[in-house]
């Protein structure tokens, strides 16, 4: 049981889980509470938490039990996706890590198929339930479409130039992005009507397009999760080159050599920090957030960076990658502290 349990990779679904509530209560709760704060403060009145009158379901609006089934389904997909790779990449992980092998040894590999099905059944039923309950069904498509494209990943497009690594960051990108479509919509249907907040005994009306700004938070996060899922997979393609290669995979490392993946990284992490010194200068002034994103998200992208040039073993090149998951795990939690920004 504890093998099964390794193979769906826990830590990285519990980030997987740990981002979508962070997009929930950090990013659309926090920002909703600062835009009221902001709004009684422009028209005059002061803000007392226990003072504030607000209409009748003010907040997220995706009933939690929803929620918490959106997020089940992601991670059911995610840990199929895991299994089925690890399934198909017996042959390199004998090479690359021997040590690690699970699937054909500790787990059977019809076991670790049938679990594969299993999850991803399970996973696009209960996603299913989930649009249709949330009356958006357009939004079945996307356990729908991550099913698909993790099986075709993990069984031709590891091994292809660049669109592997591609699909792997826009998958990431899309479980930020997956709370956003649900939630943000549904604020639309909230506030279709102008909501009418008390405060003081005074009266402030919010109106619908109160919340637009949301969606520059929740793309900005989508577009994090992707670039440092790009440079993550490209210090994994270099990390596991040895038995990539013995397989005939044709990753950047494998065809246009390891100067050539380093410099690949090393431009997305600079195009990262850049993006992120370009939005703590024009969005974000406060103290918080100024050493927050520079020690917290930079710091460990630098590092990442710096080990990336220098990393020349298999041990190296993994290092490299564990500092870019700190970088994603630190900005994942700073929308942990939105509702608190000045």
């Amino acid at each position: 049981m504890l093998a099964f349990f390794r193979l769906t990779r826990p830590l990285n679904l519990l980030i997987i889980a740990l981002t979508m509530v962070a997009i929930r209560y950090g990013v659309i709760a926090g920002n909703l509470e600062r835009g009221l704060h902001h709004l009684v403060r422009q028209l005059g009145g002061t803000v007392v938490r226990g003072d504030l009158v607000l209409p009748p379901g003010y907040g997220p609006q995706m009933p939690l039990i929803h929620f918490t089934l959106l997020v089940l389904s992601t991670i059911m997909i995610a840990a199929a996706g895991n299994i089925i790779n690890d399934y198909f990449d017996t042959r390199i992980d004998r090479i690359n890590k021997p040590n690690e092998v699970i699937v054909g040894r500790s787990v059977k590999r019809r076991v670790a198929m049938t679990a594969h099905m299993l999850l991803s059944g399970g996973g696009l039923l209960i996603g299913a339930y989930v649009a249709w309950r949330s009356e958006l069904m357009q939004w079945v498509w996307i356990p729908a479409f991550s099913i698909g494209a993790l099986w075709v990943y993990s069984t031709n497009l590891k091994r292809s130039l660049v669109i592997g690594n591609g699909l792997v960051a826009t998958l990431t990108a899309l479980v930020p992005l997956t709370v956003g479509l649900y939630e943000i919509p549904m604020l639309a249907r909230y506030f279709s009507t102008p909501k009418v907040i008390m405060a003081h005994g005074g009266q402030f009306v919010m109106e619908p397009s109160f919340f637009m700004e949301l969606w520059y938070w929740v793309l900005a996060y989508a577009l994090f999760a992707f670039l440092s899922t790009l440079v993550r997979e490209l210090q994994k393609d270099m990390a596991d080159v040895k038995g990539d290669e013995a397989v005939g995979c044709r990753t950047v490392p494998i065809v246009w050599g390891m100067k050539w993946a380093k410099a690949l990284a090393l431009l997305h992490t600079g195009l990262i920090v850049a993006m992120l010194l370009t939005v703590r200068s024009l969005a974000l002034h406060d103290r918080f957030s100024f050493w927050y994103i520079g020690v917290g998200i930079i710091g460990p992208l630098l590092l990442s960076a710096g080990f990336t040039y220098n990393a020349q073993s298999r041990k190296e090149h993994l290092r490299a990658g564990h500092l870019m998951k700190v970088a994603m795990v630190m900005a994942v939690l700073y929308a942990l502290f939105i509702r608190h920004l000045k």
